[in-house]
């Protein structure tokens, strides 16, 4: 495919000491570094990974931007990596498996290609779109801890537009220099853009999703009362006026926890605020947090931080205690 008037190698040329700084000996970087300028026009960039980056890293396959014409049109049945999009401009439709979604300026999807997919753009205003095509070492089980289904749609921010899509251009001013030698940024930013694209289906999420205000008095009794050892998911479901099982299930979808597990890192958190800031003996301290015992506290403890709780408060506390 053609460049326009600027494409993506002319970005990367204009941005080449900027990349190579942030790359560089540990020199500290902003949380948002700034997205080269917007490429145009049609431009694609394969890549052939490496075996080291095939076994231990995340890599790119194919990138770049795809200006579609008014009567675009394209399906596929499965391809063996993932994909993200983003429409620059214009409007068309994406399916995944059996679901229309049209998509306009500012919108994005994730999603594994290994599930029936199609384009088809809009004739009066073709959607131009920017996107990477990867895969990685591990990727595929790490993807079912991130996102609850193999498609995630992201909606559209406000200018300058959602972090994710500087952090694609960041991935495709990388891709234009053709060399191996950048695959761990690459690894990087495709592990960074994942991040954000999780972030941003979260924030949908929870701005569509609001829990029930009886869930929310559930999670209010735990969070008023953990320290109390009596206090138990069955005492959180009875202040909601729901049933146990019932409210198991809405917590889990609503709070990404089950209340169990919720209850205990609220005991957790109190415990290791003890541990560090204050001199009591840790059996005193398990009881202060709400644990029954202090064989319950040990095993919890070195379950969840993988080491005991004498051995975190000596690594851990920078400051004399306050009380």
């Amino acid at each position: 495919m053609g460049g326009g008037p600027e494409s993506v190698r002319d970005v990367a040329r204009a941005g080449r000491d900027a990349v190579m700084s942030d790359a560089g000996n540990g020199a500290a970087t902003p949380p948002a570094p700034p997205a080269p300028p917007a490429p145009s026009g049609n431009v694609q960039y394969v890549n052939s990974p490496s075996g080291f980056a095939r076994s231990r890293l995340y890599y790119a396959l194919i990138g770049g931007v795809d200006q579609t014409a008014p009567t675009f049109a394209f399906e596929r049945d499965e391809y063996p990596a993932y994909e993200l999009i983003y429409i620059t401009r214009g409007r068309g439709q994406f399916r995944y498996g059996d679901e229309w979604r049209t998509l306009e300026k500012g919108d994005g999807v994730v999603y594994d290609m290994r599930h029936p997919h199609a384009f088809r753009a809009d004739a009066a205003d073709p959607y131009e779109m920017r996107y990477v095509v990867f895969h990685g070492a591990d990727l595929d089980k790490q993807w079912l801890t991130w996102f609850d289904g193999p498609c995630v749609w992201l909606r559209r921010s406000p200018a300058p537009g959602p972090r994710y899509a500087s952090v694609l251009l960041r991935v495709l001013n990388e891709m234009s220099r053709g060399s191996n030698d950048r695959e761990p940024t690459i690894s990087a930013l495709l592990y960074e853009l994942l991040m954000e694209a999780l972030a941003q289906g979260r924030a949908a999420a929870d701005e569509q999703s609001a829990a029930p205000p009886a869930l929310e008095r559930g999670r209010r009794y735990l969070e008023e009362r953990f320290a109390d050892e009596d206090v138990d998911v069955h005492g959180a479901a009875d202040a909601a006026g729901i049933s146990y099982y019932h409210f198991i299930r809405q917590f889990k979808r609503y709070y990404g926890s089950p209340p169990k597990e919720y209850l205990t890192q609220l005991r957790l958190g109190e415990a290791k605020r003890l541990l560090l800031h204050t001199d009591r003996p840790v059996g005193e301290t398990a009881e202060a947090a709400g644990f029954g015992s202090y064989n319950a506290f040990l095993h919890t403890f070195l379950q969840h931080e993988g080491c005991s709780p004498t051995h975190y408060r000596k690594t851990w506390r920078r400051r004399p205690p306050s009380d």
